[in-house]
């Protein structure tokens, strides 16, 4: 075999290694596996619960697992950030809602209440679920409080205490009511989770989906392996990726979404990505 022949198949060959080095891993990299959340068999227990000691302590704890999904696993409780500790500590009396999240990004929760022994405590009595994407929202929750002394004041998410036990324009996700026994200032947390509805974002017409992919994503900048966004049907078929490409903050790779641009796509996502 002549030197520049063997020279040839020796390039082609270390060509066609590249090249296939190349498309294998930027589809991997790229375009990571979207796991369906619905049908996950992530789950999460309670280990064991301490009530506080008296109506002002916060001596309370709660213990909880986690099993199945996609390991690691981090957990939130209530409203707060997700961290790998699986023990909440320094609790007074409420009831907490405990969030576990696995590594495919689905969550579980679980709701536990720590009693006080003045037997004050609260539930919630009736909800309306958020349909508003965006600001303002149109939620509300009533709670009802019983135990104490009988006479209560009401705040939500820290804010000021007052006698209304209902609260309006809230957002879907968890909020906490306190409940205050006016005579002692003893006080019982609630949590509550305020469900959603559809939000009316669809992928077509003006400011919607499609304007927003098309206003951010044009020029390649998003870099779909999966296909043309801009297309209803392969929009749709993609819609889990999008999400969690736009919401991580991974595409566009050139420019940034606002808060809001991220919130319609996930309002979009979230109710069944429809077209019109």
């Amino acid at each position: 075999m002549q030197p520049t022949t063997l020279l040839f198949y020796r390039l082609a060959g270390i060509s066609l290694f590249v090249a296939n080095f190349l498309l294998s891993n930027c589809s991997s990299n790229d375009e990571p596996d979207i796991v369906n959340c619905s049908t996950t068999d992530l789950a999460i227990s309670l280990v064991s619960k301490t009530d506080p000691t008296n109506c002002t302590a916060v001596n309370g704890s709660i213990s909880v697992t986690a099993t199945g999904g996609g390991l690691p696993y981090q957990y939130k409780l209530d409203a707060g950030t997700f961290g790998t500790a699986a023990v909440f500590n320094n609790l007074g009396g409420g009831t907490f809602i405990i969030t576990v999240k696995d590594n495919n990004g689905c969550e579980k929760s679980l709701s536990v209440t720590l009693e006080l022994p003045s037997g004050l405590t609260a539930t919630e009595t009736d909800q309306t679920p958020n349909s508003n994407c965006l600001a303002p929202y149109n939620g509300s929750v009533t709670v009802a409080a019983s135990g104490g002394s009988g006479t209560y004041q009401y705040a939500i998410d820290g804010g000021v205490f007052g006698s209304s036990n209902s609260f309006t324009a809230l957002k879907d996700g968890i909020h906490t009511v306190t409940v205050k026994d006016v005579s002692d200032d003893c006080t019982f947390e609630l949590s509550v989770n305020i469900g959603r509805l559809p939000t009316g974002v669809v992928y077509n017409g003006a400011g919607q989906i499609k304007e927003l992919l098309q206003a951010k994503c044009s020029g390649g900048s998003c870099h779909p392996s999966n296909g043309d966004w801009f297309d209803y049907s392969t929009a749709s078929a993609n819609r889990n990726a999008i999400k969690s490409e736009t919401q991580s903050g991974r595409m566009p790779k050139v420019g940034s979404l606002t808060a809001d641009e991220k919130a319609l796509i996930a309002c979009w996502v979230d109710d069944g990505a429809p077209e019109n």
